[in-house]
């Protein structure tokens, strides 16, 4: 018999509460100037698969998502799943090209406007339907959910297919890890076509909480005072951003829970944290395992190692090249590629023991938690040596007046690669070369050491994680860099 779970959003539309009351009443979305109960949003949704089901949507039929995180796009997204749909997400930051390849790779003919689908105001309920009673609010566990996009090794963006029980055993592991109440309010801090969003919605729906979309014209540090925000997930640059206003330390220390991941940390944005009491914990995840592979608990300065523990419903393991190999029921389904012209399909990509290889390095501490030490891809070697940039980058935040670093490698004749820096100071801070070298000197062997600093670009970018490829682009131009 099939597993099957019910999704997150009509099961508390309609769960009892103890004192009698449902969860009816209780805020599901809530944005500046509209809030939407679990039974509102349930209308909403089932107004949607009407409207879906007179365009002519079929089950399994894919159907893209391309827009801004909105009450809509969340109400568009869960009709899309109560009609049978797979929705496939989409950043907003594509070229038009970037995004028509996507949709043309994945076998996608349709889009979709959430802001066209119909929404009711704020009118009740005639009739109350228990979940379970209908088919159309369960899920088989293993049932398409979602296609969505992530960077491959080689820079092309790959297609992730997650099943529903990939999500929902994630959220469960997460909530056990990390709780949620029903009076949780998470912000909708990370966009819905990446992973940690989507994580957003499951893991507070589930716990029957209230997720918060922010005004996209309203400062971070605004949405976390405005709507009393108990649960926040983060990126190192948007907390980095956070702890450099003073006046920002007593919202985050009176939250109940800071997430952050998304990229590698540096461990002097770790220490400010720790400095200033805040709840912070560290997660390593991936889109293949859809969010949290593993977590740590909340990080003091007793306690400062950003050491995650494996989640339940994942499995990893080290190999002997020190690659992190993940497995569970979080696993995704595979990556949907065109086998032949105009068909797509999901193929899974795991070795014969059904392990998935990440590509990130790590080991596995004697307590059993997990230590990430950087990417396997971003390796190169050098007269023979192997240098992994991150290990550079993570000595350079040490150095007191440094908050970021991206080292690249660039080529040399004579030892085929060897790895220049960009670093960024804070703000009225100058260091030298010469006072970077010698503190490097002390932890880091000679051919480690940067053969050229740059000073960090005016313009650069502000994604989830660091466009590596972006710095590439920069060094074939020396003139246009600023050296230190």
């Amino acid at each position: 018999m099939t597993e099957r779970i019910t999704c997150p959003v009509f099961e508390h539309a309609f769960r009892g509460e103890p004192n009698g009351q449902t969860r009816g009443g209780q805020g599901a979305v809530l944005s500046k100037d509209r809030t939407f109960s679990y039974q509102q949003l349930e209308d909403a949704i089932e107004l949607a698969v009407e409207h879906l089901k007179r365009l002519g949507v079929k089950p399994r039929e894919r159907v893209a998502i391309i827009s801004p995180s909105t009450i809509e796009y969340i109400i568009a997204l869960f009709a899309l799943w109560r009609q049978g749909a797979v929705a496939c997400l989409l950043s907003m930051r594509l070229p038009e090209e970037g995004a028509r390849a996507c949709l043309q790779n994945i076998s996608c003919a349709r889009t979709i406007a959430p802001a066209e689908i119909p929404i009711p105001g704020t009118r009740t309920f005639l009739e109350v339907r228990v979940p379970g009673n209908d088919a159309g609010n369960e899920y088989a566990v293993n049932a398409p959910a979602d296609i969505m996009f992530t960077s491959g090794s080689s820079g092309e963006p790959k297609a992730v297919a997650h099943s529903f029980g990939n999500h929902y055993f994630s959220a469960l592991a997460a909530n056990e890890h990390i709780a949620v109440s029903s009076g949780g309010r998470w912000l909708l801090s990370l966009p819905l076509y990446h992973v940690g969003g989507l994580g957003i919605l499951w893991r507070t729906f589930l716990a029957g909480g209230t997720v918060v979309v922010p005004d996209s014209s309203t400062d971070l540090a605004d949405s976390l005072r405005k709507f009393n925000i108990t649960h926040v997930s983060l990126v190192p640059t948007q907390l980095h951003r956070l702890l450099n206003d003073p006046k920002n330390i007593g919202v985050l220390q009176k939250m109940k829970a800071i997430l952050i991941g998304g990229s590698a940390i540096p461990d002097v944005l770790i220490r400010k944290a720790i400095d200033a009491r805040l709840p912070i914990h560290v997660s390593y995840g991936l889109t293949e395992m859809a969010s949290q592979v593993a977590t740590s608990g909340r990080l003091t300065k007793e306690n400062p190692l950003p050491r995650g523990r494996i989640l339940k419903y994942s499995g990893a393991r080290v190999s002997d090249e020190h690659e992190i190999l993940v497995k569970g029921k979080t696993l995704f389904q595979g990556y949907v590629t065109t086998a032949t012209p105009g068909v797509a399909v999901v193929i899974p990509d795991l070795d014969k023991e059904g392990w998935f290889h990440t590509g990130d390095l790590g080991c596995l501490n004697e307590d059993g938690t997990l230590t990430v030490l950087g990417r396997k891809d971003n390796m190169f070697i050098s007269g023979g040596e192997n240098i992994q940039p991150e290990e550079i980058e993570r000595h350079l935040c040490h150095i007191e007046g440094i908050v970021r670093a991206v080292v690249v490698p660039v080529r040399s004749e004579e030892f085929g690669a060897r790895p220049v820096a960009f670093v960024q100071t804070k703000e009225g801070i100058k260091l030298s070369r010469t006072q970077i070298l010698s503190s490097l000197r002390e932890c880091l062997p000679s051919f480690k050491l940067p053969d050229q600093i740059y000073s960090w670009p005016a313009t650069s970018p502000q994604d989830l994680k660091a466009d590596r490829s972006y710095f590439l682009r920069l060094i074939k131009d020396f003139s246009s860099l600023k050296v230190i």
